[in-house]
Order: structure tokens, then C-alpha cells, then sequence
């Protein structure tokens, strides 16, 4: 029982986070649509046995944040570098603009420090809808697997950064530590952060995708919930045979100074959550995934993956008709009742006696009642 409340404790205590996630709204009006991606990654500077790099890091707090815009120096660069990323998956879909918020966390512990990154990078994404028709769409969704590989230098208040590099904020943090460090040549230390590709990498048919018909329902204003059409939610969804087993990505070096050092790094697997307004399905046009959206419900509109909204009203419509049986059925029993009169043991049939007449029992008012016939009046 100790090694299990001491598994809870590792547990709550260790940061774990997808390497990347996807929120995306797609309306059915508009031209532009402004995705969040978020960048997650933990790394672990592990030192057991004590030394120099420990003494530097043991109790130390401290923090990198800042945001950036299209009036930032660097962000054009960035702006371009997605573009061309986003043309090569292929996608016609165009970044026009984009923001950027970054923070990275350094807590150091007794025996480990742990420096947790997160940036949010918000694209303004044009160009995504393929063909539009009357009540009809059909989007491209290559875009979601964004990936940068090349340094994105970014004018902030720690002057020149790069954001795609983790040794970045390392840098501005831990200058002491990074000097003993220089020539260890720790190359997971610089492994981008900027890759969204797995989203990618999943195909959309394996994604789940379910309707919600909540905003259309009469009387759901009340309840705050308003809109005019159908939203359908794609996620990645859960680890399953069809989809593939989650994972972990883990990257290990060990270096060596004064004493010997352990850097880590542990990353789930990516997630994403597109939520597009009409009955959508996913397809494939020339090697790009698409969504065919509809702001009608028709037989092909249900998404293959998800829950057919079919079912869904035919459960409820067999609730109904259930419910109404069951109340045709007691009425006609209840009424029939009424008719017959009651049907039983004639009370005049039965003698009542009290019960704990044994010596020491507790006497109460309760009794019990048994059967006589009606001519010898004597008990059956």
C-alpha cells in the first residue's frame, strides 16, 4: 500500500502534457479562421548525486514570458516560414497574420530541476475553403499539422530569442549552469518545439466526430445556448487498435562534470479538437484531407466515425412511443380495476391476532391475520 500512495504522490508531483494541441472553430461564414496551437514540452535536469550544477539549481524559481505580434520584429519571418511549411504538406490554405505567446517555468528541486514550456502560437489562416456552394463546403484541414524546423528568431525583452529552441530560455535563466554545460554538446536541448505534425499524421477518418444539435433545440436560449446551425466536433479521440497505442516520446542524454548529470524529456501524444458548424465528414481530395460540410442534414452528412444523429432521434422517438405505451397500458389496468371492484381475499375472511404472546417477548400493536372459510367459520 506505501508504493502505491508513494506512485500517487510521483505522479501529482511530475508535469505531463500533450507535445501539441489543436483548437480550432471553423464558422460556416467568413474567410479567415485563428486556430490556438499549443506547445507543451517538460524537461528534467536530474542530478542524485549532488554537485556544482545542483548547488546552482536546488531551490531556484524563476521565469521567461512574453507575447509578440505582427508589429514584432521577426514575426513576418515566422509568418513566411508557416507558409512555406504549410505549402509543402500541401495545403492551400495562407497565414496572413499571427501571435505568439510564450512562457517557460524553472522550478529546481532537491534532486531534480523541471523547466516546463509552453507557447501558444494563434495563426490567422485564409485560403482554407476550397469551394463553397449553397449551404455547402468543402475545407481544407491540412493546415493542422503545422512544423517548423528552422530557428524563429524574435526581438523581446531578453533581446533576440529564439522561440523554437528550448536552450533559448535556458540561456537567459541559467547562464551559469549553460557555461558548464557548453561543451557537452547536448543535442536534445534543441530539439524544436514547434511540430504539430502527428495532428497531421492522423488521418481525419480515424478522428472521432460527433453532432451536437444543442443550439437549434427550441427553448435552449434559456440556457444560454444559442447559435443557428448544427456544430461538429472532430477530435483525435482516444488509444485504441484502429487509432494506435499512446506512446510517450522520451528523450535521455547523460553528461558528465563534476559529477554525473541526466537531462530528460518525456512528451505525450498530440491532440486536437475542431469544431465546425453544419453536419460535416471528412474525405480526401488529391492527397489532401477535406471537410464536406452541409448546413442540411441529409444521409451522407452524418459523420462515419462518430454517432449517426439518426440513431440518436430514433432512440428518442422509441422513448416516446415506449412511454406512451406504458401509459395506455396502465390506464386500461386502471380502469378495468375500477370496473371488477376488488379482487382479493374478502376482508370478511380473515381473523386478526396479536403476535410476541410468548413469555419475555416485547408486546407490540402489530398483529397478523389468517384465513377462515366462510360456512364453518373456522381456520384454513
Amino acid at each position: 500500500m506505501k508504493y502505491l500512495v508513494l506512485l500517487l504522490v510521483v505522479f501529482s508531483i511530475v508535469p505531463y502534457a500533450h507535445a501539441a494541441q489543436l483548437d480550432a472553430k471553423i464558422p460556416t461564414v467568413g474567410d479567415t479562421i485563428n486556430p490556438s496551437f499549443q506547445f507543451l514540452r517538460v524537461i528534467y535536469i536530474e542530478y542524485p548525486n549532488g554537485g556544482e550544477i545542483a548547488k546552482l539549481l536546488q531551490g531556484k524559481t524563476q521565469t521567461v514570458s512574453f507575447s509578440a505580434n505582427s508589429k514584432t520584429p521577426g514575426m513576418s519571418a515566422l509568418i513566411d516560414k508557416i507558409n512555406q511549411n504549410l505549402k509543402s504538406v500541401p495545403s492551400d490554405a495562407f497565414v496572413t497574420d499571427a501571435k505568439i505567446n510564450y512562457q517557460a517555468i524553472l522550478s529546481g528541486n532537491e534532486n531534480s530541476a523541471v523547466i516546463e514550456y509552453k507557447i501558444e502560437l494563434v495563426p490567422t489562416i485564409t485560403n482554407h475553403v476550397i469551394q463553397r456552394e449553397f449551404q455547402k463546403s468543402v475545407i481544407d484541414a491540412n493546415w493542422r499539422g503545422i512544423k517548423l524546423v528552422q530557428p524563429i528568431m524574435i526581438d523581446t525583452k531578453y533581446g533576440p530569442f529564439d522561440i523554437n529552441n528550448p536552450k533559448a530560455a535556458l540561456d537567459v535563466m541559467l547562464p551559469d549552469v549553460m557555461e558548464k554545460i557548453k561543451d557537452k554538446d547536448i543535442k536534445i536541448l534543441e530539439l524544436p518545439i514547434l511540430d504539430a505534425s502527428g495532428i497531421l499524421n492522423l488521418p481525419l477518418y480515424k478522428w472521432q466526430s460527433l453532432f451536437d444539435n444543442t443550439a437549434i433545440i427550441p427553448g435552449a436560449v434559456e440556457y444560454k445556448f444559442s447559435g443557428k446551425y448544427v456544430i461538429t466536433h472532430y477530435t483525435m479521440g482516444e488509444c485504441s487498435v484502429e487509432v494506435g497505442a499512446c506512446n510517450d516520446r522520451r528523450w535521455n542524454q547523460d553528461f558528465e562534470t563534476d559529477k554525473k548529470y541526466s537531462i530528460k524529456i518525456v512528451e505525450s501524444q498530440d491532440d486536437a479538437s475542431i469544431a465546425i458548424e453544419g453536419y460535416a465528414d471528412s474525405s480526401n481530395l488529391g492527397g489532401v484531407d477535406v471537410f464536406e460540410t452541409s448546413l442540411k442534414s441529409s444521409v451522407n452528412t452524418a459523420p462515419k466515425t462518430g454517432f449517426p444523429g439518426g440513431v440518436l432521434y430514433g432512440m428518442a422517438g422509441m422513448a416516446v412511443i415506449g412511454g406512451i405505451v406504458m401509459f395506455v397500458v396502465s390506464s386500461r389496468k386502471l380502469k378495468h380495476d375500477k370496473d371488477q371492484g376488488q379482487t382479493g381475499i374478502d376482508p370478511s375472511h380473515l381473523r386478526s391476532y396479536e403476535t410476541s404472546e410468548s413469555a419475555g417477548g416485547y408486546k407490540t400493536n402489530r398483529g397478523e391475520s389468517y384465513v377462515i372459510t366462510s360456512e364453518t367459520k373456522t381456520p384454513i
